[in-house]
C-alpha cells in the first residue's frame, strides 16, 4: 500500500509539474530571432540568453538559437532538470550527482577528464577524478594534519602539477594570508605552504570553476605559471563610518610553481574578461587589446581586437563574443586568435518582444 501511495504521489507531482509548465513557461508570447551572416557552424552548440528585468513586472528569460526561441522563466522542476542535463556534458554527470550535497566544490578540466575537490561540512575533504563517465574519489578526514585549516580557509582555486592536486586558499579576513595545500592522495596527507604575495593576497584563480563550468576548457598539467588575481583590503568612509572593501590590483599575475611566489606577468591594464586554455591565458583589456600569455615561459604578447564601440564581452571556449546593443536587438561579433570569424544579429521578432527591448540584456553561452 505504501509503495502504491508513493507511485500515486509521484504521478500527482508530475501532473502538477506539467500544469505549472503549461501556465508559467508559456506566459510570455515574446519571440526572438538569431540570424548568422557568416560561419554559422560556430553557433551549432551556442545559444543567446535574453534577460529582461523590470522593477514593476516579472522578469523573463529566453534562450535563442538559430532555429528557435523559447522562454525559460518559471520552468517546472522536470523541464528545468532536463535543461540542466543538456548543459552538463555526459563526462560530468556522474561527478555532479556525487557532489550535490557538498558545502564547497571546485573543478578543473584536463585532457584526461575533470578533477574536483569539495568538503562535507567540517568532517572530510573529498577529491573527485573523472575518466570518461567513471568517477573515483579520495576521502581525507578532518583528523589528517592540515585538513581543518583547509576546510576553514577561503578557497581561491585549484590546479594540477602532474597528477598532484594543489588548492590555493586564504587564511584570515582583515589581513588575509595566501596558502597552498598540496594533496598526497596515496598517503592521505596534506602539505601546507605559504605563498608570498607582494602588497596583497590572491583573490581569484583562472581556470578552475565553482561547481561545474559549462564552458570549462582543458588545462595543461605542467604549466609553470598559474594565472591569479591579486587584491588588497582598502578602506573608505561614508557618513562618518569607516568600511573595508576588496580592491583588485590592475595587471596580470601568476603563481610561479618554481619560486613558490606570485609574480607580475603584465604590470598594467584592467582585465574585462579572461580565459585559460591548455598553456595560454587570453585576457581582454579595456582598450580592446587582447593579451596572450604563454604559461610555460611567462612571456606575453598583445593584439588589437573588437571593432566599433565597446559592448559586452565574454569568452566562450577560446572564442571572444562581443555584444553591441541596437534599438531592435543586438549585433554579436565573434573573434578567434585576434581575428573576426563570425557575425550575427539577434532581434525582436514580434511586438511583445519589442516592448521588452529597453531593459533587455543579451549574452552568449
Amino acid at each position: 500500500m505504501k509503495r502504491m501511495w508513493n507511485v500515486v504521489a509521484l504521478g500527482a507531482v508530475v501532473m502538477i509539474g506539467l500544469g505549472t509548465y503549461a501556465v508559467d513557461s508559456r506566459a510570455s508570447s515574446a519571440e526572438w530571432s538569431l540570424n548568422v551572416s557568416s560561419n554559422e557552424e560556430l553557433w551549432t552548440d551556442k545559444h543567446v540568453n535574453v534577460l529582461y528585468d523590470h522593477d514593476d513586472t516579472i522578469g523573463e528569460r529566453f534562450i535563442v538559437t538559430t532555429d528557435r526561441s523559447r522562454v525559460t522563466t518559471h520552468l517546472n522542476y522536470i523541464e528545468e532538470a532536463l535543461r540542466q542535463r543538456e548543459l552538463v556534458e555526459p563526462a560530468m554527470r556522474n561527478m555532479y550527482r556525487q557532489t550535490t550535497n557538498l558545502n564547497y566544490l571546485q573543478t578543473v578540466r584536463t585532457v584526461d577528464g575533470y578533477v574536483g575537490i569539495g568538503q562535507k561540512e567540517n568532517k572530510e575533504i573529498i577529491i573527485y577524478r573523472s575518466e570518461g563517465e567513471n568517477v573515483t574519489t579520495t576521502v581525507i578526514p578532518s583528523n589528517v594534519s592540515g585538513a581543518v585549516d583547509v576546510m576553514e580557509g577561503n578557497w581561491v582555486g585549484l590546479f594540477l602539477q602532474g597528477e598532484t592536486l594543489h588548492l590555493m586558499y586564504r587564511d584570515g579576513y582583515d589581513e588575509p594570508v595566501t596558502k597552498l595545500a598540496v594533496f598526497d592522495e596515496k598517503e592521505i596527507a596534506i602539505a601546507i605552504q605559504d605563498v608570498e604575495v607582494d602588497r596583497g593576497y590572491v583573490s581569484d584563480m583562472f581556470g578552475s570553476s565553482w561547481f561545474y563550468g559549462v564552458n570549462q576548457l582543458p588545462i595543461a598539467i605542467d604549466n609553470r605559471f598559474i594565472p591569479v588575481r591579486v587584491a588588497t583590503i582598502g578602506t573608505y568612509t561614508e557618513d562618518g563610518e569607516t568600511y573595508t572593501s576588496e580592491e583588485t590590483r590592475p595587471g596580470i599575475y601568476a603563481y610561479d610553481v618554481e619560486s613558490k611566489e606570485v609574480v607580475t606577468l603584465v604590470d598594467e591594464g584592467e582585465m574585462w574578461d579572461a580565459v585559460l586554455y591548455d598553456d595560454e591565458l587570453l585576457a581582454l583589456q579595456e582598450d580592446k587589446t587582447e593579451i596572450v600569455v604563454d604559461l610555460k615561459s611567462g612571456e606575453s604578447s598583445s593584439r588589437k581586437v573588437i571593432e566599433g564601440e565597446n559592448g559586452t564581452t565574454a569568452y566562450v571556449g577560446k572564442q571572444l563574443y562581443h555584444v553591441q546593443q541596437l534599438t531592435d536587438g543586438a549585433i554579436i561579433d565573434v573573434y578567434e586568435d585576434g581575428k573576426a570569424v563570425s557575425s550575427a544579429v539577434i532581434s525582436a521578432a514580434n511586438d511583445e518582444a519589442k516592448v521588452l527591448l529597453p531593459s533587455t540584456q543579451f549574452y552568449v553561452e
